[in-house]
């Protein structure tokens, strides 16, 4: 049986040991994720708080000769604290059954705490975690979504009224979680629907590991929202671009694009711009043909896990030969 317990000071040394058989931009990645997970884990254990349960926990798994063989972090959505999603994580080679039990044991633990909905972001190409997920946790595949690198500009169009644009508030949270809701494709409705809670700002923005902007177009006429604008950055250098508009609003796009660029040439003029488009809303399709028709660089296929309740895991036994490990972005 797998020794499973949050992470702490004295896994330092173990965790080196696993991650340094990874390439060097993954070990310094987590690496980072790691120094962070343990001050927080710290601070959970010292208090009981809601707001400390809000913040991402990591666990490692120890197999019987006490050698470490994974380590997963999960964390809250924020605006929601029935759904959890899988951060990261990363398995030793043939530590399939360690890995499903360290699964199985964060599904019964959050699941416990009231958490009805767990799901991950994984490429497509990883198809041994995802069987990990599917056959040997339950998980379903759901839907999937693509990431998209803008290799030219040819798109921008200055002729179009920026003062339709206006920054998100708060208040608005309510009319983007309308219109994302709206736009999702019917049989996706059920598992990934959004809260208005989900689309609010953070408290002290300032203090995040990300800089995050967000913006509306409206219909300054009947105040009617036709498009939802979210960039996010971690370094200033690249930036993701995430948007909600219906397929009719949809010959504004490279508008849309155009006054995403202009924001962030405000903030660094070299730039590598990322586009992240959710096939499971309506205009998932349109999308991918705007990014083909202007020779956009597919990057990531990601398919979506979900697991919508707690239910018996079905016993299933692989070895993988290979280490793995996962880092997704927010669905």
């Amino acid at each position: 049986m797998a020794k499973i317990k949050k992470i702490s000071f004295a896994d330092i040394l173990n965790v080196k040991k696993l991650i340094s058989i990874v390439c060097n931009d993954k070990v310094m990645t987590y690496r980072r994720l790691f120094w962070l997970s343990v001050p927080v884990t710290f601070l959970q254990n010292l208090v009981y708080n809601v707001h400390f349960r809000k913040l991402p926990e990591s666990y490692v798994v120890y197999n019987n000769e006490n050698f470490l063989k994974g380590i997963i972090t999960v964390k809250s959505q924020f605006g929601n604290p029935f759904k959890w999603q899988i951060k990261r994580l990363f398995l030793d080679k043939n530590a399939y059954e360690e890995g499903k039990q360290l699964l199985e044991y964060i599904i019964a633990k959050f699941g416990a705490r009231g958490v009805d909905t767990f799901y991950i972001s994984i490429d497509d190409n990883q198809q041994d975690l995802i069987d990990l997920f599917i056959k040997g946790c339950g998980f379903r595949l759901c839907a999937s979504e693509e990431l998209w690198y803008v290799s030219n500009l040819n798109f921008l169009d200055n002729q179009f009224d920026f003062t339709d644009f206006k920054k998100f508030k708060n208040s608005d949270s309510a009319l983007c979680s309308a219109l994302y809701n709206e736009n999702l494709i019917t049989h996706y409705k059920y598992s990934l629907s959004k809260e208005k809670d989900e689309f609010k700002d953070k408290f002290l923005q300032g203090f995040n590991s990300y800089s995050d902007f967000k913006y509306l177009l409206e219909n300054k006429q009947n105040k009617q929202i036709k498009a939802f604008i979210e960039i996010r950055t971690l370094d200033n250098k690249n930036y993701f671009l995430d948007v909600i508009i219906p397929p009719a609003f949809f010959d504004l796009y490279p508008s849309i694009l155009s006054f995403s660029v202009k924001e962030i040439v405000k903030r660094n003029k070299k730039f590598k711009l990322y586009i992240k488009n959710r096939k499971y809303l309506q205009a998932g399709d349109l999308m991918t043909n705007y990014f083909k028709e202007n020779k956009f660089e597919l990057l990531q296929n990601n398919a979506i896990l979900v697991k919508d309740f707690f239910k018996t895991i079905k016993n299933d036994s692989r070895s993988f030969n290979d280490v793995i490990i996962f880092s997704g972005f927010e669905v």
